[in-house]
């Protein structure tokens, strides 16, 4: 018995160049796609450990200042949250790496979190402590140093900033 030479046909050879083709095509588009839901899963991650981090230094400097106040009855609002705002994302061009923006409410976060849970009369009397802070510290992330400004710092249940980055000298 005789196998038929069938890569020989025209229609045969254009359908396995059609295979051949719509397998590379398919694989692109494949990594294409695997790339981005990595991308969201990650950082999907690093907002939930961020967040996660966030809950645990608040549950900390909650537990602190109500042993403190628990020994002391003061009226008055408390810190419970902070807001943090940055002016000047587009000049800097890192409006778009979420990642790095992320990174830096982080650690700005983590500087002013001393300011959760203390009454709002406190972080008055101690607004330059907080100011103080918050602007001397240099961030690093990545091969990036930022230098942060207090632009508009509101006070309430929510503690709002303003935060102007610029680029810090070596």
């Amino acid at each position: 018995m005789h196998i038929p030479p069938y890569h020989k046909r025209p229609s045969w050879q254009r359908f396995l160049a059609g295979v051949a083709i719509g397998t590379i095509i398919g694989y692109i588009i494949f990594i294409y796609m695997f790339g981005e839901l990595q991308e969201k899963w990650i950082e999907e991650n690093l907002a939930l450990r961020g967040d996660l981090q966030d809950l645990k230094l608040d549950y900390e400097n909650l537990r602190k200042n109500h042993e403190a106040l628990d020994q002391q009855t003061k009226k008055g609002l408390q810190v419970t949250e902070i807001n943090i705002e940055f002016l000047n994302l587009e000049e800097l061009n890192i409006e778009s790496d979420r990642i790095m923006i992320r990174q830096l409410e982080e650690a700005i976060r983590k500087e002013a979190a001393h300011a959760v849970g203390k009454s709002v009369d406190d972080i008055v009397g101690s607004i330059d402590l907080l100011l103080g802070t918050i602007e001397n510290k240099t961030i690093n992330i990545d091969d990036f140093r930022f230098q942060a400004e207090v632009k508009r710092i509101i006070i309430s249940e929510t503690l709002y900033l303003s935060i102007k980055l610029k680029m810090a000298e070596s």
